[in-house]
């Protein structure tokens, strides 16, 4: 080699170490910048986690959003922040982001049931049953997809179906929530099979006016009505201003409604008037009804029943039985039959009444009564034995989301004392 050349060999020698050196230094900053990234993210993701375990759903949605935006391959997070816009009701993103990771997922069961849970929740009850189905195919143990199951059956209306799958985990050990939940179940089996209305928990008000024949003064109900319900059974309590005759009379009245055993149900009522002019002072009452698919599932359609009454006025004493019978016929439509019997007087009544219950909230129904008791029973008058009868007709019908509406018009004619005529109509709030 020349010694020129030597020298340039030497010269370009500290070039090379700068641009090594220089090289050496950007690969450094870059891994302190990827690592300080990294740190960043980690730390995003432990604040969006100890926002959730605090239960701030707003600022950990956040959070995790803003996690997701530097790792769009996290599917776990992604799962994280679908459940916690579940929590916050907004069901279609929260469906959304668990049907994107069952696409790189499908054989994942929880993110399934979680999906399910989801649309559960926005009552798109089909397409959860189906995914819980599905699941159980594969895992037949799975308890969180077996209570989900369970749950979309009874929201649907299968009581039967729920109540099945509510019996299969409570044999896996005692779960009180579960159990709650079965006698929530009992009971609407029970309601189902009555012609019951489909709110249990309401407040009602209205007014009835009536006029006589014979120069009796008009008639004027007032009703303040208060329901609620506790588990299975139902607490009724009653405020009824009465101006009956030309003189006032005001009763209190409360009642239960429960289910018995298997496909009974029935109601214990009392009350009590205060000053009572026409009233009774006391009266105290009870219904029971027994549908006979007890016997054979054939005889479903046949409800008897069987009530009585017993009144005690300022100078006498009454006792009421009612038997009865409820027809079930198909399109929702049933047929009541009772016969009021007063043993003292040997006077009877017999009432029939025809309801159709368009849908949960539509009922019309329309009735008459013949004999010599008035099916009323809310004054001594009432059992004078007198040639009587009665038609009647009304409807209960939706006005709004938590609002409907009952009304009916009554026609008597009870012979010697008197024809009466009139009406009533009722708001009824309910949740």
């Amino acid at each position: 080699m020349r010694r020129d050349e030597v020298q340039g060999h030497r010269r370009g020698l500290p070039l090379l170490r700068s641009v090594g050196i220089c090289f050496y230094l950007i690969l450094a900053l870059l891994a302190a910048l990827v690592t300080a990234h990294a740190q960043t993210v980690a730390d995003i993701l432990a604040r969006a986690r100890a926002l959730e375990a605090a239960k701030q759903y707003e600022q950990a949605t956040v959070a995790y959003r803003e996690y997701l935006a530097a790792r769009p391959e996290d599917d776990e997070v992604r799962a994280a922040l679908a459940r916690l816009l579940s929590w916050q009701g907004h069901y279609g993103e929260a469906a959304a982001l668990y049907r994107d990771i069952l696409t790189r997922k499908p054989l994942d069961l929880d993110l399934r049931v979680a999906l399910a849970r989801v649309l559960s929740w926005q009552k798109r009850f089909a397409e959860a049953r189906a995914l819980y189905e599905g699941v159980l195919e594969q895992d037949a143990k799975n308890l969180e997809a077996k209570r989900g199951l369970a749950d979309t059956l009874y929201g649907s209306g299968d009581y039967a179906g729920a109540l099945r799958v509510y019996e299969e985990i409570l044999a896996t050990g005692k779960d009180p929530e579960v159990a709650k939940r079965m006698e929530a179940v009992r009971a609407e089996l029970a309601r189902a099979s009555s012609p019951s209305l489909p709110y249990r928990d309401y407040f009602k008000y209205g007014y009835g006016h009536y006029t006589y024949s014979n120069g009796i003064s008009d008639e004027r109900a007032w009703l303040l009505e208060a329901a609620k319900s506790f588990g299975s059974r139902t607490v009724i309590a009653r405020i009824e201003p009465l101006t009956r005759f030309g003189r006032h009379d005001t009763l209190l009245s409360a009642e239960v409604d429960s289910p018995l055993w298997s496909r009974a149900w029935g109601y214990l009522a009392g009350g009590a008037t205060v000053h009572p002019d026409f009233s009774p002072k006391v009266y105290l009452g009870g219904e029971l009804f027994q549908n006979l698919a007890v016997l054979h599932p054939a005889l479903s359609f046949l409800e008897p029943s069987f009530g009585f009454r017993w009144l005690s006025f300022r100078d006498t004493k009454v006792e009421v039985l009612i038997p009865g019978l409820v027809i079930h016929l198909p399109r929702d439509v049933w047929l009541t039959e009772r016969l009021y019997y007063v043993p003292d007087t040997g006077t009877v009544a017999i009432s029939s009444e025809l309801t159709w219950r368009v849908h949960d909230r539509l009922r019309l129904f329309g009735g008459a009564t013949f004999g010599h008791t008035a099916e009323r029973l809310g004054a001594r008058q009432d059992f004078i034995s007198v040639t009587s009868r009665a038609f009647r007709a009304g409807l209960t019908f939706p006005i709004a989301q938590r609002i409907s509406a009952e009304t009916a018009g009554y026609y008597e004619d009870r012979k010697t004392l008197y024809i009466r005529r009139g009406g009533n109509f009722s708001l009824i709030f309910h949740w």
